[in-house]
């Protein structure tokens, strides 16, 4: 029974660690998307003939790459 309940403790702690490093990964990915969304708005401020969506992949590839 004890063994049962730390076997049980263990999956629980892996689940709230696998949890934890999705919620990291997928706010990281967010604020990557963000970064690239503000640098392409800011290229067609400062360019009105730049496409945004262009602009936005263009942004989006370097912050990943970082």
């Amino acid at each position: 029974m004890a063994d049962e309940y730390n076997r049980d403790k263990k999956d629980l702690k892996k689940d709230a660690h696998n949890a934890a490093d999705d919620a990291h990964s997928t706010l990281g990915d967010t604020s990557n998307k963000i970064q690239a969304g503000a640098k392409a708005v800011a290229n067609k401020i400062k360019d009105p003939s730049k496409d945004t969506g262009t602009e936005y992949d263009k942004e989006k590839l370097k912050e990943e790459l970082d």
